[in-house]
């Protein structure tokens, strides 16, 4: 997901984020078999795991690089592995990454991955493809792989928002002063107050993100993030107070500053 930008008109702000400490070291968990997603109760809770990049402003495919011992991507997933509220997991992985993450994810013995999937070319193709596999009914957490640092409380935070006022994104306020500009001139100067920065995970009734994505396909539109989808169904999206902690690896120097954020023990 390209960063993302909103406009805030009022206050839809939900309180402060939590933190949880020690992701690592992993548990070991017993294997167990596989379960029929669509067979379950439709009010479900899921993590929908976006990591079929072609990490192009990286200079290579970055799911599989390693940040202190461990596949980028699999920090997320632990993060969802650990919180009591997320019922399964669903990883969408670049096709010739699938058996790697596959392998990874049971040497870990993750229990709550229901599938590693193929994604497809750009970022709709892959959570569409996340989506087949998930029942029409309640409600998903769509995250970047490449946001290593989210908390499994952040995450419980945001499916209890969907859950009791609807649509919900992570994001955090613009620090930078923007402008708006046309053929490389200013055009305005856009009050910063009112902007945020979204960030993942974004929190979802699974049956609005299927009509707003079935819309958008209808009329040719593509957004940058799952929200933008849901924003023209005209409804409200939530807004949540992220970290800046939380941060996606696009760049290799994104990845130094994990490191160091992880060494100086400010994360995860």
């Amino acid at each position: 997901m390209s960063q993302t930008r909103y406009v805030v008109r009022d206050s839809n702000l939900i309180g402060t984020s939590f933190y949880v400490q020690n992701l690592f070291p992993l548990r070991s968990f017993a294997p167990q078999g596989k379960r029929s997603i669509k067979k379950k109760e439709h009010k479900m809770r899921f993590g929908l795991i976006l990591a079929a990049g072609r990490g192009g402003r990286f200079g290579s495919p970055k799911q599989r690089m390693m940040l202190s011992g461990h596949p980028l991507a699999l920090w997320s997933i632990l993060a969802f592995e650990q919180c009591p509220e997320v019922d399964l997991i669903v990883m969408v992985a670049d096709e010739g990454n699938v058996e790697f993450f596959e392998h990874e994810i049971k040497q870990r013995g993750i229990e709550k991955v229901e599938a590693v999937i193929p994604g497809g070319a750009e970022r709709l193709d892959s959570l569409k493809a996340g989506l087949k596999v998930l029942p029409p009914q309640g409600f998903v957490a769509v995250h970047d792989g490449a946001r290593p640092f989210v908390r499994a409380e952040e995450i419980a935070r945001g499916f209890h928002v969907v859950q009791t006022k609807g649509p919900a994104i992570y994001a955090i306020p613009a620090t930078d002063t923007l402008k708006q500009v046309k053929d490389n001139l200013v055009v305005e100067t856009i009050p910063r107050e009112c902007v945020y920065q979204a960030q993942t995970p974004q929190f979802f009734g699974l049956p609005i993100l299927m009509e707003a994505l079935a819309k958008a396909e209808a009329e040719g539109f593509i957004g940058t993030d799952e929200a933008s989808y849901v924003e023209r169904l005209g409804e409200r999206i939530h807004i949540i107070p992220g970290r800046a902690e939380n941060l996606k690896v696009t760049f290799r120097r994104d990845l130094e500053l994990a490191e160091e954020l992880l060494a100086a023990g400010t994360c995860p």
